[in-house]
This record gives structure tokens, sequence and C-alpha cells, in this order.
């Protein structure tokens, strides 16, 4: 019985991780902590999106609820494979200035090269946000920026 409890110690920790990384954003995605994403990026030769939210922040609640409900989840998860898929909350998103070309606002989304170097063409086009560049608030606006991302590298999507 007791070699048992360290089992269930492990088993109960990579729950509470997997379900901390993927904060509702789904977890069928394949998240990697920020730390491991550059490594692989430049292991699988993917871009990388990098998501930074707060969970205090009203913003980045109501666009986790919009993705929850949103009919684009399944284009979403597919998109997501040809990514490394990053999701920072609260205190692991990344503190140089690269990641904060416009502010420090949240919810941000960057792409990254596999060198972890921001890409600053890939910007949420909408004219309503061109002083937070990297805010989006609907996941068509992500799934636009996503599938701009994968042309700019010629990555053809399969069905």
């Amino acid at each position: 019985m007791r070699s048992l409890i360290p089992l269930t110690s492990i088993a109960a920790s990579a729950i509470l991780f997997t379900l901390a990384i993927d904060a509702r954003f789904g977890e069928d995605i394949d998240w990697v902590p920020w730390e491991n994403a550059v490594e692989k990026a430049l292991d699988t030769n993917k871009p990388i999106f990098l998501l930074i939210h707060k969970t205090w922040c009203h913003a980045c609640k109501a666009l986790k609820k919009t993705f929850q409900q949103s009919n684009a989840r399944k284009a979403f998860k597919k998109l997501s494979e040809y990514f490394v898929m990053v999701n920072t909350e609260d205190d692991e998103e990344p503190f140089e200035d690269e990641y904060r070309p416009d502010g420090k606002y949240i919810p941000r989304l960057l792409f990254l090269d596999k060198n972890g170097d921001l890409l600053e063409q890939f910007k949420n086009k909408k004219a309503e946000y061109k002083n937070y560049a990297y805010y989006y608030s609907s996941p068509a606006d992500i799934l636009n920026s996503m599938k701009d991302v994968l042309r700019f590298y010629e990555i053809e999507v399969t069905t």
C-alpha cells in the first residue's frame, strides 16, 4: 500500500500540470512549457505560438470562454499541429522586452521563429487594435494569423 502513495502523487501531479498548462484554451492541444519551447521548435523545425495571459484578466477569461464555445476549435486543433504551442499564464511568461513589443497588455499572442525570435509581421490585422497589435479577441482572427505564419513558411496544411 505504501508504494502506491508515491505513484498516486505522481499521477495527481501530472494531471494538475496538464490542467494548469492548458488553462482552458484546450486540453486537446499539445502545450509545451515556455522553457522547453525553443528546444522543441529547433528539433521539429516549427514556429512557436506564444500565448500570454493572466488568471485574473477579464479579457483573458473572455477569450478562453470564446474558445471553449467556438466552432473554430477543430480548425485550431489542426493548425496547432504545425506549431510549438506555448500557453503561459501569470508568472510563466517570458519577461524579456522582445516579448513585449508594444506593451505588457494581455492577452497577447506572439508568433516566433524556431529560434524564439519575434516574427513582428504577424499581428492582429484589425485596425481597432493598432495600438495593441498582438491582442486577439476572436478565434477567427487567431486562425487567420496562424494561417499567415504557415503561408510565410510555405507549410502546407493537410486535412
